[in-house]
């Protein structure tokens, strides 16, 4: 064998090594297969509780970014249009038709994730660590503290026969799991391991909701 052949076949090594690595490690925001719910297996689990279903506030239009905000004045917001409240209704007539039961639910400050959790559940708790927090430099000691609170609330087991809802940003789940809710009003859906971990079992656009059996 010629040295240009070993070389040529070393490289096609280290190709082979790269592809399967990318393979069989699920990308961020894909739920590994073995925890993987979907239909009907899905929405069984869901009825018998034990999940921590994270979602991004319903739609509020195009997101921009907000100066001047004052958590206690909605109008310095940007908060749900009608298509968002619509939304966040239906996320809150499919939970009772599929007999999905809620126990605890926690809400960003902001008034768009307040309406969502109003309108789908009746009821929220305030949780300020489930708040945005800014991009800036001088904010990454307040995202280091979402994202440790976030991966509490995360691993957090729900009171048994029900599940945990967490209202809140895109963001907040991008800085904690490296993946962003593209859509505003999905959800990630996690099971908590009782050990202190989670892992993430499916995700559902608004409108995915009606399709579970």
């Amino acid at each position: 064998m010629t040295g240009r052949s070993r070389i040529a076949l070393r490289f096609a090594g280290v190709l082979l090594a790269a592809f399967s690595t990318v393979v069989l490690s699920a990308p961020s925001g894909v739920p590994e297969q073995e925890n993987a719910l979907h239909g009907e297996s899905l929405a069984a689990a869901l009825k018998r509780g034990g999940y921590v279903i994270y979602f991004r506030h319903a739609d509020t239009g195009p997101a921009y970014l907000e100066q001047g905000v004052d958590l206690k004045r909605c109008e310095t917001q940007r908060n749900l249009n009608d298509n968002g409240r619509a939304e966040a209704k239906l996320i809150g007539t499919q939970f009772k038709n599929l007999n999905i039961p809620v126990g605890e639910v926690l809400a960003s400050e902001f008034c768009r994730c307040k309406e969502t959790a109003d309108l789908a559940f009746g009821r929220y708790k305030l949780e300020p660590m489930l708040t945005g927090v800014g991009r800036s430099a001088e904010a990454a000691p307040r995202r280091e503290q979402a994202i440790a609170a976030l991966k509490k609330l995360l691993a957090e087991s729900p009171v048994p026969g029900t599940n945990t809802v967490l209202v809140s940003h895109g963001f907040n789940l991008w800085d904690t799991e490296g993946f962003h809710l593209g859509t505003q009003g999905e959800a990630a859906i996690y099971m908590p391991d009782g050990k202190g971990g989670y892992a993430l079992v499916a995700r559902l656009l608004p409108r995915e909701w009606e399709e579970l059996p």
